[in-house]
C-alpha cells in the first residue's frame, strides 16, 4: 500500500484543510516529517490510519475526539487518502461523529460517522463506488484489500510513538497472528482445524457407543456381556416348557368351546321351532279378515261385466255439464263483445271531424315549414353579408394602399429609364470627334454634346426597376379585382335579403314561426293517432264479435249432441242394471272397489297364503331335524370354557413373559453386536485422525502446531534479514533468533524472540535489551520482515513504512547506520517516512514534511522535493 495524497480538515490541529501530497515527494521517497512538540507530526499518522481503520496510532485516543478545537464552527472533521495498491488506486473518506450547527435553526446536531471508499479512474477520477456510507463496511472492504487489521497495520507498516516494541515483545500467539496474515498460511490453519474437527467428531462418536452399548444394557437390566449371555442359557429350558404347557392348555379350551358352540346350535333349534310355531298362530288369527277380503274382492270381479256401460255414462254426464258450462260462457262474452263493439263505433263518430282537417292542417304546416327555412336563410344571409361588407372595406384599404405604391415605381422606373438614355447620350457625347459626323444625327458640327450630371445607370438597373413596377401594377390589379369580385358578391346577397324580407312579409320573427310550427305538428300527430285509435279499436271490436258468435253457435251444436249422447248412455245403462245381479246402482257402487283398494285387498290375500305355506314348511323341516332331541343344558358347558380359559390366561401369561425376556435378550444381543463392531471401526479412524490432529495442533513433544512450524520456517527468514541490519546498527553485537526452547506448561510456543549477545556469547530475552537496543531491534525486524513479505509470491505489499519517534535514543553511530540501512530500503521501491525531532536527520534526510503550529491552527508544508 503507497499513499498518494492526505487531506485532513478540522482534525487533530489541522483547523483548516491541508492536503499532504505524497507523490511530490519524489519516486519511493525517503523523508522526514518534522516540526515543534503539539505541531501534528504523528497527527499525521494518526490521520492515516484513521482514514483506513477509523482508528488512531495509538489507539488512546476515539476518532470522536480528534476534532480541532481550533476549527470554524461549519468545517466538518474529515480525513481523505489516495492510495495505490497492485497497480489499482482508490480514495477513501471518513468522518467521525461529531456535532455540527443545524442547517436551520439554532443550536447543534449530532452528525453520525460515515466513510465512503472508490476505485479511481486512470485520470484519478472517481470511479466504482465500493462503499455508500456503511464505517464497518468501509473497514472491511480495507482490511480485504490490504490483508491487514489495524492492530497489525500498527505493528508493521507503522512504528507509532511509544509502540515500537509491541512487535519485538510480542508472544507466540500475537505473532503467529501477524505473520499467517502477512503470509496467508491460514490454509495450514484449516488444516489444523480440520484435523482437529475430525478427531473430536471421531473422539465423541466412540463416547457416544461406549455410552449407547451402557444404555442397551440398562435397558435390558444385565451389567455385563456375560450376564445377558448367562441369563440367556438359564431361560431357554423354561421358555419350551412353557411353549408346551400353554399348546395343551390351548386345546382343552377349543375343545370346550367346540361343545358349547353345539349345544347353543340344538338350542336355538328348539328355539326356532317355538317360534315358528307362534308366528303360524298369529298369521291364523288373520283368517277372518282374509276371507272378508276374498268376498269383496269376488263381489269387485261382478262389477267388471257392468264397468263398461257405468263408464260412458259418468263420461256423457261429465261433457254434458262441461258444455252447458261452455255455453253460459259463451252468451255472457257475446253481449261484453256487442257493448263493446257499440263503443267502438262511437268513438269512430267522434274521431272523424278532426281527421277530416288532417288535408288543410298539413297544408298550413308546410306554408310555416318553407317560412322557417326563408327565415333561417335569411338570417344567415345578413350574417354573410355583414361578413362580405367588412372584406369589401378591407379589399377597398388594400387597393388605396398599394395604388401609391405603384405610382412610385412607375416613376421610378421612367426615372431609371430616362438617366439610362442620358447616360447612353454622355457616352455617345464622350466619343465625338471634331468634324465626325455624329452616329445618331449625322452631324458633322457638336454645338452642345451632350454632358453625365448623375451616376451612369445599368441596363439591369432599368430592367430591375421596370420589373418592380410591373410587380406592384400586378398586384395592384389583383387587388381591384379582389374588391370588384367582393363588391359583386355583396349586392347578391343584399337582393336576395331583399327578397326573401318581400316574400315573408310580417312574418320576420324565427321564433314565432317555429313555436306556431311545432304546435301545428303536434295537433296534426293528435289528429292521426286518434284517428288510427278509433279505427283500430273498431276493427278489433267487430272481430271480437264474429268471433263469439261463431263460438256461441259451436257450443250450441255440442251441447244438443251432448244432451242426446246422455240419454242413450242413460238408457243402456238401466237395461244392463236390470240384467245384473244387483238390484239398484247403489248396490252396484257399494260393490265397486277403487284400483288401490283392490290391489291392496288382493295383496293381503296373496301374503297370507304365502306365508302361511312358508311357515308350514320351517316347521315340518325342523320338526324332523328335531325328533328325538333333547333340550341341552348349556350352564355346565359354559362352565367347562371358563375353566379351561382361565387355565389358558395363567399358562400363557407365563409364556409371555418368558417369551418377552427371552425376545428382549436376543434383541439386546444383536444391538451389542452392532455397536461393538461400529465402535471397533470408530476407535481404529482415531487412531489415524486423533494422532494427526495432536500433532498437527501442537499437542506433543515441543507443542508446536503445523502453521507455527510453518510461520517458524518463515520467521527464521525474516531474523535472517533483520540481523544483518541489526549487527550493522550495533556494530555487531545483537543477532536476533528464534528461541528453540518449548515454553513451560502447556502454553504453546515456537515464535518467541531472542537476542544473541556476541559479547557474551548467549541468547537472552528480547525485553531486556535498553531503548535505544529495543529501537534498533525493532527497526531491523520491521524491515526485515518487509523484504521476506515482498519476496514471497501472493504475500502482503509493504510498500511504506513511518517511524514514529525513537530515534533519539540511538548514539550517532548507530543513527548513521539506521539511516544508511533505510537509505537502501528507500533505493529498492519503498516509501519511508521518519518522524523525528532529532537534529542531525534534517541534515541527513533533504527531503522533509515541515509542520508547522500558529493560533489558527497548524499547517503543513514539503521541503526539498524534487518537484
Amino acid at each position: 500500500m503507497t499513499p498518494l495524497s492526505l487531506t485532513m480538515q478540522a482534525f487533530g490541529p489541522f483547523a483548516g484543510r491541508e492536503t499532504l501530497d505524497f507523490t511530490a515527494l519524489g519516486q519511493s521517497p525517503l523523508f522526514l516529517i518534522n516540526g515543534p512538540t503539539g505541531a501534528g507530526k504523528s497527527s499525521i499518522l494518526d490521520a492515516l490510519c484513521f482514514a483506513l481503520y477509523g482508528q488512531t496510532t495509538g489507539a488512546e485516543r476515539d476518532a470522536s475526539q480528534m476534532r480541532c478545537d481550533q476549527a470554524a464552527a461549519d468545517a466538518l472533521t474529515e480525513v481523505t487518502l489516495d492510495f495505490r495498491l497492485r497497480g489499482n488506486a482508490y480514495r477513501i473518506r471518513r468522518v467521525p461523529q461529531q456535532e455540527r450547527p443545524k442547517a436551520r435553526g439554532e443550536g447543534t446536531t449530532t452528525q453520525n460517522a460515515e466513510a465512503q471508499l472508490w476505485q479511481l479512474t486512470a485520470e484519478g477520477e472517481k470511479g466504482d463506488c465500493l462503499v455508500a456510507k456503511s464505517v464497518n463496511d468501509a473497514t472491511t472492504q480495507v482490511q480485504g484489500l490490504i490483508g491487514l487489521d489495524a492492530s497489525q497495520f500498527r505493528q508493521v507498516m507503522v512504528l507509532p510513538q511509544g509502540k515500537f516494541r509491541e512487535m519485538l515483545l510480542a508472544d507466540s500467539k500475537d505473532r503467529e497472528k501477524i505473520f499467517s496474515q502477512l503470509f496467508q498460511t491460514q490454509i495450514f490453519q484449516r488444516i489444523e482445524e480440520r484435523l482437529r474437527t475430525q478427531a473430536n467428531q471421531i473422539e465423541r462418536d466412540v463416547n457416544n457407543h461406549r455410552q449407547r452399548v451402557q444404555g442397551i444394557l440398562q435397558a435390558s437390566d444385565v451389567e455385563s456381556d456375560a450376564a445377558l449371555d448367562e441369563e440367556r442359557r438359564a431361560l431357554a429350558p423354561r421358555y419350551q416348557a412353557a411353549q408346551h404347557d400353554l399348546a395343551e392348555a390351548r386345546a382343552r379350551r377349543e375343545a370346550a368351546e367346540h361343545a358349547e358352540r353345539q349345544g347353543k346350535e340344538l338350542q336355538a333349534q328348539f328355539d326356532q321351532q317355538a317360534r315358528l310355531q307362534a308366528d303360524r298362530k298369529a298369521l291364523l288369527d288373520q283368517k277372518d279378515d282374509i276371507d272378508d277380503a276374498q268376498a269383496r274382492l269376488a263381489a269387485h270381479g261382478q262389477t267388471q261385466a257392468l264397468a263398461t256401460v257405468y263408464q260412458r255414462l259418468q263420461a256423457a254426464q261429465q261433457t254434458a255439464r262441461s258444455t252447458r258450462e261452455e255455453h253460459a260462457q259463451a252468451e255472457r262474452a257475446m253481449a261484453q263483445q256487442q257493448a263493446a263493439q257499440a263503443d267502438a263505433q262511437r268513438a269512430l263518430a267522434d274521431a272523424r271531424p278532426q281527421f277530416e282537417q288532417l288535408p288543410a292542417m298539413r297544408e298550413q304546416a308546410f306554408r310555416l315549414h318553407r317560412a322557417v327555412e326563408q327565415c333561417q336563410e335569411l338570417a344567415a344571409l345578413e350574417t354573410q353579408r355583414g361578413q362580405l361588407a367588412e372584406q369589401v372595406e378591407g379589399a377597398a384599404t388594400e387597393v388605396a394602399r398599394r395604388r401609391p405604391g405603384v405610382e412610385a415605381a412607375e416613376q421610378h422606373a421612367s426615372e431609371q429609364e430616362m438617366r439610362w438614355h442620358q447616360g447612353q447620350a454622355a457616352l455617345l457625347a464622350a466619343r465625338l470627334e471634331a468634324r465626325a459626323p455624329c452616329p445618331v444625327c449625322g452631324s458633322r458640327d457638336h454645338p452642345a454634346p451632350a454632358i453625365a450630371e448623375q451616376a451612369p445607370v445599368t441596363q439591369a438597373e432599368v430592367k430591375q426597376a421596370r420589373a418592380a413596377f410591373e410587380t406592384s401594377r400586378q398586384a395592384l390589379s389583383k387587388a381591384e379585382q379582389h374588391h370588384a369580385q367582393l363588391s359583386q358578391q355583396l349586392a347578391d346577397k343584399e337582393a336576395h335579403c331583399q327578397r326573401l324580407r318581400g316574400e315573408l312579409g310580417e312574418q320576420s320573427s324565427l321564433e314565432a314561426l317555429e313555436a306556431a310550427q311545432a304546435k301545428l305538428k303536434a295537433d296534426i300527430q293528435a289528429a292521426e293517432t286518434a284517428w288510427q285509435t278509433a279505427q283500430e279499436t273498431a276493427q278489433q271490436a267487430q272481430t271480437a264479435l264474429v268471433r263469439a258468435e261463431t263460438t256461441l253457435d259451436d257450443v250450441n251444436q255440442r251441447q244438443a249432441r251432448a244432451d242426446s249422447a246422455l240419454d242413450e248412455a242413460q238408457e243402456a245403462w238401466q237395461h244392463a242394471l236390470a240384467d245384473s245381479v244387483f238390484d239398484d246402482e247403489e248396490a252396484f257402487n257399494q260393490a265397486r272397489l277403487s284400483d288401490e283398494e283392490a290391489r291392496r285387498l288382493s295383496d293381503a290375500v296373496d301374503h297370507f297364503q304365502r306365508e302361511l305355506a312358508k311357515l308350514e314348511g320351517q316347521l315340518e323341516a325342523i320338526h324332523t331335524r328335531l325328533e328325538g332331541q333333547e333340550r341341552p343344558d348349556l350352564a355346565p358347558l359354559a362352565e367347562r370354557v371358563a375353566a379351561a380359559k382361565a387355565q389358558e390366561q395363567t399358562f400363557e401369561k407365563t409364556y409371555q413373559q418368558l417369551a418377552a425376556r427371552m425376545a428382549q435378550l436376543d434383541a439386546t444381543r444383536e444391538k451389542l453386536d452392532a455397536a461393538h463392531a461400529a465402535q471397533a471401526s470408530l476407535e481404529a479412524q482415531y487412531r489415524v485422525w486423533g494422532t494427526l490432529s495432536e500433532v498437527a495442533n501442537g499437542r506433543t513433544g515441543q507443542r508446536i502446531s503445523l502453521q507455527r512450524f510453518v510461520l517458524g520456517v518463515l520467521l527464521d527468514d525474516v531474523l535472517i534479514q533483520a540481523s544483518e541490519r541489526l549487527v550493522h546498527m550495533s556494530r555487531g553485537r545483537y543477532q536476533l533468533v528464534r528461541r528453540e526452547d518449548p515454553s513451560k506448561g502447556n502454553r504453546a510456543s515456537g515464535l518467541e524472540l531472542d537476542v544473541a549477545d556476541t559479547y557474551t556469547g548467549k541468547n537472552r530475552p528480547v525485553a531486556t535489551l535498553s531503548g535505544g537496543e529495543s529501537f534498533m531491534a525493532a527497526l531491523s525486524l520491521a524491515l526485515g520482515l518487509s523484504d521476506v513479505v515482498q519476496a514471497y509470491a501472493g504475500g502482503i505489499q509493504l510498500d511504506t513504512l513511518f517511524i514514529d519517534e525513537g530515534f533519539g535514543s540511538l548514539d550517532q553511530d548507530a543513527l548513521d547506520q539506521a539511516i544508511a540501512m533505510l537509505s537502501e530500503l528507500q533505493m529498492g521501491g519503498r516509501m519511508i517516512g521518519i518522524i523525528s525531532h532529532v537534529s542531525e536527520l534534517k541534515e541527513q534526510i533533504p527531503v522533509r514534511v515541515d509542520v508547522r503550529a500558529s493560533r489558527q491552527g497548524s499547517s503543513v508544508d514539503i521541503k526539498g522535493a524534487l518537484l
